[in-house]
């Protein structure tokens, strides 16, 4: 088992959760319309036009409250709107008219400082400003917040960082003591602070900022952290900007917020090592190498180079003489990373071995050393120690293309748990994981059927007769009862491939309880065809007419009565794609012969031996006999039907229509696939029927014809009255 995926995202919100502030963070959910070039609108969630209906909303509620006590509060509302409104309208470079004549105070102050700002007229915008937070605190209840804030951001943008984190910091300590923070800049003010203290060049302290600006939930802040990762001198360059705010006062496609920090990106063996010396980047740092390992070797080097960031890291981590630091668990996996065991162990037991990664990391360790049940059990720790609340993942990197590392440790863990034939355990975790395959080999394979039976029917399921899912089947279970595992398999998929194992087992009133009504119809008419085809108190005719009729069922609706979910027949992907016979490699330590004319030529390591990293256990080969399908191969229920024909056909005269008829339509469900089985259909309909109509075209021609008889003829007529909707 290889290093597991680290996702930076995750490993940041991770250490974020350390840094949790008290401030909560605002977000714009108030949509509106604006106009386009066409005439239309679409909507927008525009900053501008939220500080807008923020502002008003104050000001409406200090004239409801007393704070301002004006002659005419109509005028007074009408009057502070349209000075927003000039506020809103204005470009960078002039002003679209002049600010009304509002009621004094904070609204208005803050207004021209605004104006003033979006005008560049940045020592007026000062002033205004600094002349709210200099009224008595009775006077700027709305304001203060707002002002001290803008007031960082001006600052910054005239690179006087030290005095624009004052007042980032007052910002947050106006909105502790009480005053309005409408727009939640209390929050917001950690990532222009980090900002601020990034381009001084306070690394540490910037990074403990943009830690608790993303703790915030402003995501953001993942790019930002990008500024402290050394550049290892490779050809991969990040591309993520840092982005650490939203400016009030402009839309975001005039703001100049997106410029580059004045502090570069650390560079050289220097940076290394600084990094290293700071017990917080160097807990980013090693985040981010294991992150970005697999993009930096595709385009650079190999992990068995010595200039790999992994080596030059751990390098740099002995050189400042790290002792003791927080999250030494990643620091080994770093080691683990590039084959460097010893120093993964090492690095590991400088940590409190407590964490997910950290127990991870020694179920890895004690599986390299043999140790299978220790391994089992370190890995069931790591899950119930991972952090992140399901929460965390929304809206993250992680999507279809990727799997979250708790769900890999799962898949992980049902390995561990199979390799030890502990059958029951390994299908949990793979159900827990999300890992449908996995889970579908166990289900079908390892269980026997009383085993199987009783698992299923004591996940309480939803009934499936019900024409509305329940929320359980919409979404998907698991068995482990955690949160963090939302990749869940749905109960609906799991039911139909019990039934179709029981189908497969010919026990077809327990498959009833597992199939939609839609398949329980098909299958029902299956079952009632083969009982009366096996009726001796039948004619022949009409037990060959029933078989008959069985075997075209199990021919063209085989794959959703009896396929099996993974190989041979690989109804996980509706049969299109032939993924192997897991279950007769395993059985077989061989890869299974591929047997399809049209994909021979794609697999030249057929009967190739398999050396498993984990060796199959006795119990688990005596599983795999035990379920091994009457006819090994793909598209086995083909064969089915073919075999179902055969019977048909024996119970007919020769030189029969009917005969002729049965064993051309079966030899054609052959030929494409399993020639050799087809060879014998042929072989019948020469000797036993070469004086009827098929049997003379087919004698004629060599082959079977397609040419329908009687009865292959009633079974096309017939076939959409036991088709089920699509």
């Amino acid at each position: 088992m290889g290093t597991p995926e680290f996702f930076w995202e995750l490993e940041c919100k991770r250490i974020a959760l350390e840094f949790v502030p008290p401030e909560k963070r605002v977000v714009s959910i108030t949509p509106v319309k604006v106009p386009t070039d066409d005439g239309g609108t679409v909507p927008s969630d525009s900053r501008e036009e939220f500080t807008t209906a923020k502002d008003l909303a104050d000001f409406k509620t200090a004239l409801a409250d007393g704070t301002l006590k004006p002659a005419d509060a109509a005028k007074a509302t009408a009057t502070h709107t349209a000075a927003r409104v000039v506020v809103n309208q204005a470009s960078l470079t002039r002003a679209e008219g002049q600010l009304p004549e509002e009621t004094p105070g904070e609204f208005a102050e803050y207004h021209k400082g605004a104006l003033a700002y979006k005008t560049k007229h940045y020592a007026e915008a000062l002033a205004a400003w600094k002349g709210i937070l200099a009224k008595p605190a009775a006077e700027r209840k709305y304001r203060s917040t707002w002002a001290a804030y803008m007031l960082g951001r001006c600052l910054l943008d005239d690179h006087k960082f030290a005095q624009a984190v004052d007042y980032f910091k007052q910002t947050r300590e106006l909105a502790k003591d009480g005053f309005v923070d409408s727009l939640g800049l209390a929050a917001e003010s950690y990532g222009w602070e980090g900002r601020c203290e990034l381009d001084i060049g306070h690394s540490e302290a910037s990074a403990r900022l943009y830690l608790t600006q993303l703790a915030s939930g402003d995501p953001s802040a993942v790019g930002s952290l990008k500024w402290f990762i050394p550049d290892w001198g490779l050809t991969v360059k990040d591309s993520e900007d840092a982005k650490p705010g939203v400016n009030t006062e402009q839309p975001s496609d005039t703001a100049d917020n997106d410029k580059e920090p004045v502090a570069s990106v650390p560079r050289g063996p220097k940076a290394m090592l600084a990094a290293a010396q700071s017990p917080l980047l160097r807990r980013l740092v090693s985040a981010h190498i294991l992150a970005t390992t697999r993009c930096m070797y595709i385009a650079a080097l190999s992990p068995e180079d010595s200039t790999t960031p992994q080596k030059k890291w751990l390098a740099a981590l002995d050189q400042a003489g790290v002792k003791d630091t927080p999250d030494a668990e990643y620091i080994g996996w770093v080691a683990y990373s590039t084959g460097k065991y010893s120093d993964a162990k090492r690095w590991l037991a400088k940590s409190t071995c407590t964490s997910a990664a950290a127990l991870w990391l020694q179920a890895k360790l004690a599986l390299r050393d043999g140790k299978t049940a220790d391994a089992t059990k370190l890995l069931s720790q790591a899950l119930r120690a991972f952090p992140m609340p399901h929460a965390v993942l929304e809206n993250s990197v992680l999507d279809d293309r990727y799997s979250a590392p708790a769900q890999i440790a799962s898949g992980e863990l049902g390995i561990l748990h199979l390799a030890q034939a502990d059958f029951i355990q390994a299908l949990d975790a793979f159900i827990a994981s999300g890992f449908w395959a996995d889970a579908a080999y166990v289900a079908e394979r390892c269980l026997t059927k009383a085993e199987l039976l009783e698992y299923t029917r004591k996940q309480q399921f939803a009934d499936v007769s019900s024409k509305t899912p329940s929320k359980a089947e919409s979404t998907g279970w698991n068995t482990m009862n955690n949160e963090y595992f939302h990749y869940a398999i749905s109960p609906l998929r799991f039911r139909d491939l019990v039934g179709r194992r029981m189908v497969r087992e010919d026990d077809y009133q327990t498959a009833r309880e597992f199939f939609t009504p839609e398949k329980i119809k098909i299958l029902d008419e299956y079952s009632a065809a083969l009982t009366k085809g096996m009726d001796a108190s039948k004619t022949k005719n009409e037990q060959a007419r029933a078989l008959f009729h069985a075997a075209c069922i199990a021919r063209f609706y085989g794959m959703e009565l009896m396929g099996t979910e993974i190989g041979p027949d690989n109804s996980i992907n509706e049969g299109a794609f032939n993924e192997g016979d897991l279950a007769m490699a395993r059985l077989n330590g061989k890869e299974p012969a591929i047997e399809d004319d049209d994909h021979a030529g794609e697999y030249s390591n057929t009967n190739k031996l398999i050396d498993y990293a984990l060796p199959v256990t006795r119990k688990e080969k005596d599983r795999l006999k035990a379920t091994k399908l009457v006819v090994e191969r793909r598209f086995h229920y083909r064969l089915v039907a073919a075999g179902l024909a055969w019977k048909a056909a024996a119970l007919l005269p020769n030189n029969s229509e009917e005969a002729a008829d049965v064993l051309n339509t079966a030899g054609k469900w052959l030929k494409v696939k399993h020639e050799k089985q087809a060879d014998r259909f042929y072989d019948a309909i020469e000797s036993r029927c070469p004086a009827t109509d098929i049997g003379k075209q087919v004698v004629a021609k060599r082959w079977f014809i397609d040419t329908k008889g009687p009865w292959s003829n009633e079974e096309s007529e017939q076939e959409s009255r036991y088709r089920p909707p699509q």
